[in-house]
């Protein structure tokens, strides 16, 4: 016998409110919309479930999240990226994320943005 999972069906939004979202589920969405990015898009309150690697894209902003467990320190959650592209990674671009948690999931981007959530991020090492 086989089981089966099935999802809810996420939608193209723009507006996601208290929803529990596993990223490959919604990425998935996006390209059979013929999306590869998930852009301009307002997440308040959602936990997002991986595994998952972000990358934030454009002027995405996330206020009062909880980005996972670091065990301490931010820089456990982020990853470099070692040259001028990142494959694999799903790409959110002008997203906003309003006290959103996050599970199983890893950061990257830019020097500027692994930066900005090295230093702004509560827990941060100094």
């Amino acid at each position: 016998m086989t089981d089966t999972i099935t999802l809810p069906v996420l939608g193209a939004g723009p507006d996601y409110t208290g929803l529990k979202i596993w990223i490959p589920q919604l990425i998935l969405e996006a390209v059979q919309r013929g999306e590869g990015v998930i852009e301009g898009k307002t997440f308040t309150d959602c936990q997002f479930d991986g595994p998952a690697v972000i990358i934030p894209l454009g002027q995405c902003h996330f206020d009062t999240c909880d980005f996972g467990l670091s065990r301490g320190d931010m820089r456990n959650l982020l990853l470099s990226p070692m040259g001028a592209n990142v494959n694999g990674a799903i790409a959110f671009k002008d997203c906003t994320f309003v006290r959103c948690s996050f599970l199983s999931v890893g950061y990257t981007g830019s020097p500027e943005f692994l930066h900005e959530m090295t230093a702004n991020v509560a827990g941060a090492p100094q």
